[in-house]
């Protein structure tokens, strides 16, 4: 009877034994992650809308102007409320998404960057849809007097960059202070089998 049969001469690797992980969980990873940021945009967009007061302007030969410097100054507050809620959200999201897929880093890591900037344009969608009418449309058929709320608008792009920088910021801060290797039920970089350390020495060939 051979070595190899009896155990005594254990000469060749042990096996993974680890389930081979099948392709379409991480599509699954990515849609749970698409939906999670939408829907996340869709409730930050009213809540945006919510916290924002409106304007208040006045129609003169169908243009519209700011009645005071408190009317003119709210003119440009939409912009600021949208970096501060999606901030918020994006953060939020990110965390609770990092904490939740912490097996598939690179996966979500894609699923949040694709996440991230869908939750910037549902949640701009949504807020605008939710907000007053242009009132540069409505003040070509309005008297001169009129008064009209301002529209909620986002100047500029970066506003809206804030959702992916932060989301990404999160998830990187997330997988540093807690690597996969610290996760439960997985091993460090270099840590043999717990199955085959606790084998006899004289197992070993």
């Amino acid at each position: 009877m051979t070595a190899a049969s009896t155990g005594t001469g254990h000469t060749g690797s042990v096996p993974d034994r680890r389930p081979a992980r099948a392709p379409w969980r991480g599509v699954l990873v990515v849609l749970e992650v698409l939906i999670a940021y939408a829907l996340v945009g869709v409730v930050a967009g009213l809540v945006w809308e919510a916290v924002w007061t409106p304007p208040d302007q006045v129609v003169q030969q169908h243009q519209v102007y700011a009645v005071d410097y408190e009317s003119l100054r709210r003119m440009f507050t939409g912009t600021g409320l949208y970096v501060i809620v999606a901030f918020a959200a994006s953060a939020l999201t990110s965390l609770a998404v990092s904490l939740l897929a912490r097996r598939r880093e690179l996966v979500v890591l894609v699923a949040v960057a694709l996440g991230s900037g869908l939750a910037a344009g549902v949640m701009r969608e949504v807020g605008i849809s939710r907000g007053p009418a242009d009132p540069t449309t409505l003040a070509a058929s309005s008297a001169d007097g009129a008064h009209l709320p301002g529209a909620l608008v986002v100047s500029g792009f970066s506003p809206y960059a804030v959702w992916p920088m932060i989301s990404l910021l999160v998830l990187a801060v997330v997988f540093f202070a807690w690597p996969r290797s610290a996760a439960p039920g997985t091993r460090a970089l270099g840590q043999g089998d717990p199955a085959e350390e606790s084998m006899p020495e004289g197992s070993h060939g």
